[in-house]
């Protein structure tokens, strides 16, 4: 179910081609339960409703504002414009409101890919897509981060592992939403952060990605410099955020 309104605040700029907007709004409406069409038209407020406890998430797409959520907080967010809906405290007061234990996922940059990067081989290290590499990446990593990752749950995985050990350094995994996005993560391990490992991952996760048709799909947490860092170096482009509460 949605409805629709005329937004606030002005849309975000719009560097991505077309055809690439295109299939980005499709599949997000496809994600959210909309018509294929309701994102491809003139800026608009829209709201899905989704069953009680379900998290509460305001995505914004190139100037169109997505609220979905249970019914009385979308209710209650009906009265907020959408530069306030993009603000994490925001969105985690009406969570507040609406319910006990609401929690912030935080708020993520949305950064999509249109050429695949152009990026030299690692200093070190060599590519593997044999999942014992993985799990060694996962094994030595921190639990938080494996689960925030999600590439234990990933369709595709690849390790970077140092030639010398064979020790996993890092790890990327890729989800394909609504057949048409490549969303992409990486996971590096404690001792080699900062040393390029998640970039070149991320390189080759993107490269895979345009090799079967997809688009890359970067979400850049707002408190992660580096995740930033990582989308610039590989020429991916913001086209919305998208702010998250969860209940329970």
């Amino acid at each position: 179910m949605s409805q629709s309104h005329d937004p606030a605040g002005e849309p975000e700029p719009m560097t991505l081609q077309d055809h690439t907007r295109n299939i980005i709004c499709l599949s997000w409406a496809r994600i959210l339960g909309l018509a294929d069409d309701e994102l491809l038209g003139t800026p608009s407020r829209h709201e899905v409703v989704q069953p009680e406890g379900s998290a509460l998430s305001f995505l914004r797409l190139f100037g169109h504002g997505i609220l979905s959520g249970p019914p009385e907080a979308i209710r209650r967010a009906r009265a907020l414009e959408d530069p306030e809906l993009v603000q994490e405290r925001c969105l985690l007061d009406l969570g507040r409101r609406h319910g006990p234990g609401a929690r912030s996922l935080g708020t993520s940059r949305l950064l999509y890919a249109e050429e695949p990067p152009s990026l030299g081989a690692p200093d070190s290290g060599a590519v593997s897509f044999e999942p014992t590499h993985v799990d060694s990446v996962l094994t030595d990593s921190p639990a938080d981060d494996v689960t925030a990752s999600g590439i234990a749950e990933a369709s595709w995985s690849a390790a970077l592992v140092d030639e010398d050990t064979g020790a996993g350094l890092g790890a990327a995994g890729r989800s394909v939403w609504a057949g048409m996005l490549a969303d992409i993560r990486v996971l590096t391990i404690p001792s080699r952060r900062g040393a390029g490992v998640g970039l070149h991952l991320a390189a080759v996760a993107a490269e895979e990605a345009f090799v079967e048709g997809l688009v890359p799909q970067w979400r850049a947490s707002e408190t992660s410099p580096a995740g930033l860092r990582i989308a610039s170096r590989l020429g991916f482009t913001q086209a919305g955020t998208q702010t998250t509460v969860a209940f329970g």
